[in-house]
């Protein structure tokens, strides 16, 4: 009798804990992501606070109350880079309005569009 009881209770005990340990084996779902994400283009608004030119390259420094203010850097082969720089050095003046530009994820300017009109530029930067 004592054997019988004592192998309903570890049946009774092993069929509770089962269900439990099965629950916490859960199999992880396979990732699908096998290739290098593409890279967004994200945009930044506000008034140019400088225009520089530092060791062949033009940093723009913006006033963003919502974010980063700079360093954004307007690369030396990008499509209508004269036209651009005006409308860069134009927001920089007393008076200029604001501007909105496209940037990749290395800081590079991509494209500036002004309140009064717009500059784009789709060229391709190379990677570095």
């Amino acid at each position: 009798m004592k054997k019988l009881n004592l192998a309903l209770a570890s049946v009774l005990a092993f069929s509770l804990a089962l269900p439990a340990f099965a629950e916490g084996t859960k199999k992880n779902k396979l990732n699908t992501n096998l290739y290098e994400q593409e890279a967004k283009d994200s945009t930044i608004s506000g008034k140019v606070k400088a225009v520089r030119e530092v060791q062949g390259d033009t940093e723009v420094f913006i006033d963003n109350p919502k974010g980063n203010s700079g360093p954004y850097t307007l690369p030396e082969n990008i499509k209508d880079r004269a036209n651009l720089l005006k409308i860069l050095q134009a927001s920089q003046k007393p008076g200029g309005g604001s501007v909105t530009m496209s940037i990749d994820e290395q800081q590079r300017i991509k494209s500036v569009e002004s309140s009064g009109g717009s500059a784009k530029s789709s060229s391709s930067i190379p990677e570095f």
